[in-house]
């Protein structure tokens, strides 16, 4: 596959169009880092970081999105993924975590989902960190799934219909 070339410099205001599904999967995800934007760095936490990043969850899924070509369903096993290492380790989402635990998620559910994907250092790129980095999120985030990859038919089709039908708590 060819390696389209990836800034991190590029105009932070032209971020790729969302769609509905790609929407609610970040807006979850921000409305509940930000409910916990309380916690602090965490040094026992393998995705904290010390200053929260300035880059809004929707903006970064735009990145990937735009970077990568990702599957609906390796989407909504981001979720899962996410919401799974968060139960069993008891690390819970906050913005000095968030875009790196997405992103240990993103690269398991590609490389476990999709047929054809890009190289660590193309994804390292596209989640603005280096390849150490990227590689240190997918050792921690294997090793914290239990290396179970797996979800259930049943599993993906509930986590799909609450994404699906799934309303920002502000515009309720």
């Amino acid at each position: 596959m060819s390696n389209p070339r990836v800034s991190l410099f590029e105009d932070k205001k032209k971020g790729e169009k969302l769609n509905k599904l790609e929407l609610n999967i970040s807006t979850i995800l921000a409305e509940i880092s930000g409910q916990n934007s309380n916690i602090e760095y965490n040094p026992d936490d393998p995705f904290s970081t010390k200053s929260p990043s300035n880059v809004t969850l929707q903006y970064f899924f735009g990145r990937i999105k735009k970077y990568t070509q990702i599957e609906k369903s390796t989407l909504i096993s981001i979720l899962i993924y996410a919401d799974r290492i968060c139960t069993t380790s008891g690390i819970i989402l906050n913005p000095h975590n968030i875009h790196r635990i997405i992103l240990g998620c993103l690269l398991l559910a590609i490389k476990y989902n999709e047929d054809v994907y890009f190289t660590n250092e193309h994804y390292a790129k596209v989640g603005g960190v280096s390849l150490e980095e990227l590689n240190h999120l997918e050792y921690f985030s294997f090793l914290l799934l239990d290396f179970n990859l797996f979800i259930s038919d049943d599993l993906y089709q509930k986590y799909l219909k609450y994404i699906t039908n799934y309303t920002s708590s502000s515009e309720s």
